[in-house]
């Protein structure tokens, strides 16, 4: 329990038609943890139970060592920063005084709160646009000031709830090189998000929710979901050997299809494909074309089902 920085201890929320839980699991310090499930899963009220905006349920949930249910529950959101889709579109301020007034209201030191609009503003090119009304701004561009008032408060833990949403793949790949630097520092990081592939190889720990029900927390060798892809060799090759040096390397190896000359091969990081090429170049056996096989919410749901088949890791699958 001492290095879980948030617990849910039997959780359940009622509604009027339906009800979220009994949900149990635990979020370490330092930990990537992806939120997974489809539309109505129960992800947003495990979001807004965890910064307090859900404060009537059954169970137990401390975030930072504080219940969610004591007078002073706030304290524990006091290292937390919260991303969501902020709507602008009736905010007649313009994007700085508006961010001063979020950083007071934070908490952040006045000397510091110039350099910080500063910089954020500029690492999201709307230095230029600083003037202009809020309710002016692109969906895009609301999206990057909802960015930037998770991340200015630099705090140890970010809870983000589909931050690649109306972002195109130039700035998904920015907001993924912070989560890298946040990954890196040793800070904790919860996400949910559709867009699974463009962070699964960040992951550290799954949860994974379907209809209120909890189908599955652990790791990314206990769901044994990796990062594959299709290697499609231009000559016949020694597969006995390629699996043995890639087994020596740490890779895992699927399926081998003779007519398209192809394997599967999962990695644990992006990095680690360049073993697959440093073999070709090796044992000279050329590489015709790399098609990285997509990771999304149905590919884990066939994860958890093949796993089902030999570990009891799911718990309620219907």
């Amino acid at each position: 329990m001492e290095d879980l920085i948030i617990h849910f201890d039997e959780y359940v929320k009622k509604f009027r038609n339906h009800k979220i839980g009994p949900l149990s699991f635990g979020i370490k310090k330092g930990q990537f943890t992806a939120i997974l499930g489809s539309s109505g899963s129960g992800k947003s009220v495990i979001i807004n139970t965890i910064i307090g905006a859900i404060k009537t349920f059954h169970g137990k949930v401390t975030v930072n060592g504080f219940s969610k249910k004591s007078g002073k529950h706030f304290y524990g959101n006091k290292d937390i920063s919260l991303y969501t889709q902020l709507d602008f579109s009736l905010f007649e301020m313009s994007a700085i005084p508006y961010l001063k007034q979020m950083c007071l209201i934070m908490g952040i030191p006045k000397k510091e709160i110039k350099a910080k609009i500063d910089y954020w503003l500029k690492y999201f090119d709307l230095w230029k646009d600083k003037t202009k009304k809020l309710k002016e701004y692109s969906w895009g561009m609301q999206n990057r000031l909802s960015l930037i008032l998770c991340l200015i408060k630099e705090a140890d833990v970010l809870v983000l709830d589909e931050p690649a949403a109306n972002l195109d793949s130039f700035w998904r790949n920015k907001v993924r090189n912070l989560l890298i630097d946040y990954k890196n520092a040793g800070k904790t990081v919860i996400m949910t998000s559709h867009n699974i592939d463009e962070v699964n190889d960040l992951i550290d720990y799954y949860i994974v929710v379907e209809a209120g029900k909890l189908l599955f927390t652990g790791s990314k060798l206990q769901l044994d979901m990796y990062s594959k892809y299709k290697v499609f060799f231009s000559d016949e090759i020694n597969l006995p050997k390629l699996k043995a040096f890639l087994k020596e390397k740490g890779l895992k190896t699927f399926k081998y299809d003779e007519f398209e000359n192809s394997l599967v091969i999962a990695t644990n990081t992006s990095k680690e494909i360049n073993w697959v090429f440093l073999y070709s170049l090796k044992e000279t056996a050329p590489i015709l074309n790399l098609v990285k096989l997509p990771v999304n919410i149905e590919s884990i749901y066939k994860a958890l089902e093949a796993n089902a088949k030999n570990n009891d890791i799911i718990k309620n699958l219907v």
